[in-house]
């Protein structure tokens, strides 16, 4: 059989690479071996966040009660958010599949071997060879564990399975205070587990601007998560019916005898058995494959996009990607050369950023100037009853240029991308703070930090 392309992977990168395609006029063959929507759909973004939304919900009764609506606790029937994670999953799930229909995109389900740039072969419910002008890899990236610490199924996991857990642990360790570990945390926190959190770096989500990550941290612990920073986990024994945890913390040693063992310390390429050996496609030393701005691999006609092809592994990295590498094969002529990438944390509260942070823009030789803005003083947070938070604005010392913009608060994940926007289009903070922002919303919190560069906010002390 031949088609114009083989998309190897239907995860947030693959799909939206083989609908793009089919819109551009090619005959596209989808593989897949586990999943449609890739563990981001099915393990990872989606259920994650609905995880998220039930804790932020869980976490708002006590001012629910402070302004008089009368909610008290009333537990949780765990089984029964499980099953509405579950039918959001899988609700998106058919959503793709019914994109794949609509727009002629064939899928199948297997494991393919890419054996040249022209053939993929795919062990599935039959061994078949596929002839192709072009692959795309999309494989995305699995979880890695630590030395001596290995995923059992039964007390210690990788921290994406939490998701599926069919009670709430009454305690937890969590080694990772990335993205993952911060969210899992904030979860279980939130439905009444006892969590420790361990991180080797001296902040949480290390690349993070040090300033929130510093304010987040100090938030954690307000929330009653136990942080440890600049820690390890040096040995875990375990018993039968729990699990003995040591973490080395501030030349100290400290026992915890827990439930649950998180892993969040990392993710690796999905490329085991992808291609053939005399098929030489160049990876780094990690293992994550090396493409060019056009997204092709070393060997011409093949292309990889997504998480497998290493940081930031980011899901809608990868659907920009597929989208991107669709139209280079159709010869649109199109680069992968974002201006910004955005990034979001989906903690209480949640954390955004995009750009530059402080020290990134210092070490690159740029003078900077810093506008913030706090939650306390905007009246919509007020009315939230959120006073937890800021707004925080790099721009080049000057001209202006914006530079960064990080946010720690609610709903910093929908404002996120008047920065993105910013960015892409080189806009000013004079732009910015020019911009009539309507009122009263958190977004006037932007306003007020890009005039803070120039020290004219006005609900500000500037």
């Amino acid at each position: 059989m031949k088609y114009d392309v083989v998309v190897i992977g239907a995860g947030p990168g693959g799909y939206p690479a083989a609908i793009r395609l089919a819109q551009l006029g090619k005959k596209v063959l989808v593989v897949e071996k586990a999943a449609v929507g890739g563990v981001c759909l099915n393990q990872g973004c989606i259920p994650t966040k609905a995880l998220c939304h039930a804790a932020e919900l869980r976490a708002s009764l006590g001012f629910f009660q402070r302004i008089g609506l009368g909610v008290g606790n009333t537990g949780i029937e765990f089984a029964k958010l499980q099953q509405w994670k579950d039918s959001v999953i899988t609700r998106l799930v058919k959503g793709v599949e019914y994109l794949f229909k609509t727009n002629g995109v064939q899928l199948l389900a297997g494991e393919a071997k890419v054996l040249s740039a022209n053939c993929v072969q795919v062990k599935g419910e039959a061994l078949q060879d596929f002839q192709t002008d072009a692959v795309i890899i999309a494989t995305g990236s699995a979880p890695v564990s630590l030395p001596d610490i290995e995923p059992d199924d039964e007390r210690i996991f990788y921290a994406e399975q939490a998701l599926f857990f069919k009670h709430i642990p009454s305690s937890m360790v969590i080694i990772g205070a990335g993205a993952t570990g911060l969210e899992m945390a904030t979860v279980y926190n939130a439905f009444g587990t006892q969590v420790t959190l361990v991180e080797i770096a001296d902040q949480v989500s290390p690349g993070l601007d040090a300033e929130v990550a510093d304010n987040l941290a100090k938030l954690v612990k307000k929330q009653g998560i136990d942080l440890h920073l600049s820690s390890k986990v040096s040995e875990v024994e375990r018993g039968y019916t729990s699990l003995r945890v040591v973490i080395e913390t501030e030349g100290k040693t400290i026992e915890k005898e827990v439930d649950k063992l998180l892993l969040g310390v990392g993710r690796r390429p999905v490329t085991d058995n992808l291609w053939d050996p005399s098929v030489n496609v160049e990876t780094d030393e990690r293992g994550f494959i090396k493409v060019s701005e056009k997204l092709e691999t070393s060997v011409p006609g093949i292309y990889a996009i997504g998480d497998v092809t290493g940081p930031p592994l980011l899901a809608h990295r990868a659907t920009r990607q597929g989208v991107v590498v669709a139209e280079v094969i159709a010869g649109e002529g199109t680069i992968y050369h974002p201006a910004a990438m955005p990034a979001c944390i989906y903690t209480i509260p949640n954390v955004a950023a995009v750009g530059l942070s402080e020290r990134q823009a210092l070490d690159a030789g740029l003078e900077v100037e810093i506008g913030r803005f706090p939650y306390s003083a905007l009246g919509r947070a007020a009315t939230l009853g959120e006073r937890d938070g800021f707004v925080k604005i790099i721009a080049e010392r000057g001209s202006g240029r914006l530079l960064g913009m990080h946010i720690l608060g609610t709903g910093a994940d929908l404002m996120i991308g008047e920065g993105l926007l910013g960015l892409e289009l080189a806009a000013s903070i004079e732009s910015i703070g020019s911009a009539v922002h309507p009122h009263p919303t958190l977004l006037e919190a932007v306003m007020e930090a890009a005039e803070n560069v120039r020290k004219r906010a006005i609900h500000i002390k500037n």
